[in-house]
């Protein structure tokens, strides 16, 4: 995301010969979360990775914790094929093909996330980190890929030996092998989730690991090549820029259900639904994840359901369902019939609905429809039942005809929310009540999860920042504006503001937060948006209380300050200090790098920066051609 500074928004050169992501007056965006493997017993499974072919490209960020010797990064052995590797030995990368022993190449900075990449092409591979070209080395054999394989990320492939100690971001695997110019492509542009020149279809595996919780790490290269997290949790504090905090749209869920797509297990229960037939049909995302119910008893009553422990307050519930025979489905709370929606799937029409309101069907596609509603409960638990039901009537009950009958269903939810909200697949034995995080990928119209969902997407050229995450602008001499400045931003408020302060720019005088701060920062909390130029002893404060999309420009000319809010002028300040040069990066969304506590946990758009003040009228025109985008 470019951030503009002085009147032509033109990238100034930073000190020095930089060709880092930090670079230019352009943010460097991180997420703050990754996987933490603890040297012991941590690994992500990926045993159903597909991929074919003889050539290949592993992309990862990594940040040590220990140089021990010998721990696996990635292993796997396909069906049919040769074992592949990536090996951390000694502080240095290994890429190991069917077990032969080749030495170790480039070197992993202690103290900081490296960006690694290994290309294979024949029998040739290259080795980078940050982006630059470190070693090559020639392997008696090449990459033999054949279909599925048993493969791990931190161990080896069985999840049984040489586990990596330290932390893992943005895992990639390309079957092509990326030239030097598409590696410092990734390299310098984090935003991109595919280098220049190379197609989205060649990206085989992308785990973002930036879920925040739950023990999935989602695909997000369509391919759905998800994770399940063993041991390994989500830390914050990782400083590699990637790309899935900014420019990729993100939506934010939870998911009170259990197991949500896998309706034969023992989190569900079924009554007289004698057949059911799971991984068998295209799901929504084009896996083969969808369950058929079929009734084949003669029973008036034919329902999944689940008991939900919940707390008091407004709960949607949803599905998705296809016709196999039957053009209704019903939603409800089962015993209480009282509580229901009928939803017909052949007509995309809701019907009869009592105590379940504000319902929804969406077409998803291929005959697929997310159905919902809202109720209301003062319980601690409800029910959740998923019915087939023969025509629109208000019974939640299905009478079997002597043929058998039925439905497919997928990706049941349940969130604690009065609107509908982004599929969060759950695949674990425990609900997800907290929001994770879900970038959308690559695929056109799809999600990290492979879902079409855009309920919930970020403002244009917003950061939806979460509370871990950032933006940093190397510091370099157009930074250091010493007279006359303008900070700018549109920030949206909600209840995620804080009694202490996010902050929105701080231009910092040292690595910590300690006195005086920052030469020059913006603010704000749940009821005051503060500035100071110099020194926190200049601060001023305006009390106000905020909500939804402002836009927020502070200037500076000489010792007049002025704090505009929505292109109004609200506050003005006298201060005669004169800020000083410093060589710390801009932070955008925090204070300090890796200080969570006073992070922003909301979007934040257009942040801008100039090297003079704004007149009444510059601030007026800002603000009424951002004024429809964000609202």
């Amino acid at each position: 995301m470019a951030v503009g500074f002085s009147n032509t928004n033109k990238p100034i050169n930073p000190r020095g010969a930089d060709a880092s992501p930090k670079g230019y007056n352009r943010a460097a965006l991180y997420s703050g979360k990754a996987l933490d493997f603890d040297g012991v017993n941590d690994y992500v499974d990926i045993s159903n990775f597909s991929m074919s072919g003889q050539n290949g490209s592993f992309c990862f960020y990594y940040e040590q914790d220990s140089n021990s010797v010998f721990r696996y990064a990635f292993d796997m052995i396909p069906t049919t094929g040769v074992r592949v590797a990536i090996v951390i030995d000694s502080g240095q990368l290994k890429f190991l093909i069917n077990n032969e022993a080749l030495a170790n190449q480039g070197e992993i900075l202690n103290g900081e996330p490296n960006f690694c990449v290994i290309t294979s092409e024949g029998t040739t591979q290259n080795f980078y980190i940050n982006g630059q070209f470190i070693a090559s080395q020639t392997s008696a054999t090449f990459i033999s890929l054949g279909t599925t394989g048993d493969a791990a990320i931190g161990s080896r492939r069985d999840g049984a030996a040489a586990f990596l100690d330290g932390q893992i971001a943005g895992f990639k695997i390309f079957n092509t092998a990326l030239t030097a110019a598409q590696v410092a492509d990734l390299y310098n542009n984090p935003e991109k989730v595919v280098p220049t020149g190379v197609d989205n279809t060649a990206l085989k595996l992308w785990l973002p690991m930036q879920e925040g919780a739950g023990t999935t790490a989602y695909d997000g290269s369509g391919n759905g090549n998800h994770g399940t997290i063993s041991g390994a949790t989500y830390t914050h504090g990782i400083g590699a820029p990637v790309s899935q905090t900014a420019v990729i749209d993100w939506n934010k869920s939870h998911n009170y259900i259990d197991k949500s797509e896998e309706f034969e297990t023992a989190s569900w229960t079924e009554n007289r639904l004698v057949t059911i037939t799971d991984d068998s049909f295209i799901a929504p995302d084009g896996s083969a994840t969808a369950t058929e119910i079929v009734e084949t008893t003669d029973n008036d009553t034919h329902f999944l359901a689940q008991t939900l422990s919940v707390t008091a307050g407004d709960y949607f519930i949803s599905a998705y369902v296809k016709k196999r025979d039957y053009d209704w489905v019903q939603l409800s709370t089962g015993g209480d019939t009282t509580r229901y929606a009928n939803f017909n799937i052949s007509t995309g029409a809701t019907g009869n609905a009592s105590g379940i309101s504000d319902l929804v069907i969406q077409d998803k596609g291929n005959g697929w429809y997310r159905i919902g509603g809202k109720l209301t409960t003062s319980s601690t638990s409800f029910n959740y039942f998923i019915t087939l039901i023969q025509s629109d009537v208000a019974s939640r009950f299905q009478t079997y005809t002597g043929t058998d009958k039925g439905q497919y269903i997928w990706g049941a939810q349940a969130t604690k929310s009065a609107t509908l909200q982004p599929y969060l697949r759950n695949i674990g034995t425990s609900a997800i009540t907290d929001d994770v995080l879900l970038p959308q990928g690559l695929t056109s119209g799809r999600d990290i999860t492979g879902v079409n969902l855009f309920e919930n997407v970020r403002k244009q050229g917003a950061l939806n920042l979460d509370g871990n995450s950032w933006a940093e602008v190397h510091d370099n001499a157009s930074l250091d504006i010493t007279d006359a400045i303008t900070l700018e931003a549109w920030v949206q408020n909600s209840d995620e503001l804080n009694s202490v302060y996010d902050h929105i720019f701080v231009k910092p005088t040292s690595t910590t937060w300690t006195s005086p701060y920052g030469t020059y920062v913006l603010r704000l909390r749940e009821n005051d948006v503060q500035w100071w130029f110099e020194s926190v002893a200049n601060a001023k404060s305006h009390s106000v209380s905020l909500s939804g999309w402002n836009h927020l420009i502070v200037t500076k000319n000489g010792s007049s300050e002025i704090l505009y809010i929505n292109g109004v002028q609200v506050d003005t300040n006298t201060g005669s200090a004169t800020m000083s040069s410093t060589i710390y990066n801009l932070l955008i969304g925090t204070r300090t790098q890796y200080s969570t506590n006073e992070m922003i946990a909301n979007q934040l758009a257009q942040p801008r920066i100039y090297n003079r003040a704004l007149t009444a009228a510059e601030v007026l025109q800002n603000y009424n051609s951002g004024k429809n985008i964000y609202k």
